[in-house]
């Protein structure tokens, strides 16, 4: 039984964000907030829970988002420890 790599996971969201951000070409950083710094906005926000769902079928971060989207902690690093910390071993879409 493997647990999933924090790295993997970080590399697959910032993937993730980079294609839904495509026609920004600034670099995706892991401190960086959803919708603060990346501007998401409610359509770029279900794409991406869309696209970590893809990823991970067990993930559900809307909870995460609504606790920590209201002061910027919405940061890709949080997703991701959330992710690492919640998601039972093998959850990445093979």
């Amino acid at each position: 039984m493997s647990l999933l790599s924090e790295t993997e996971v970080a590399d697959s969201i910032a993937a993730l964000c980079r294609a839904l951000n495509e026609h920004n070409r600034s670099t995706i950083g892991l401190d960086m907030s959803l919708t603060h710094t990346l501007g998401f906005d409610s359509l770029k926000l279900m794409q991406f829970f869309a696209g970590v769902e893809e990823l991970y079928p067990a993930a559900a971060l809307e909870d995460w988002f609504i606790e920590n989207s209201a002061d910027g902690r919405d940061t890709l690093r949080s997703a991701v420890s959330y992710l690492v910390r919640f998601l039972p071993s093998h959850a990445a879409k093979g």
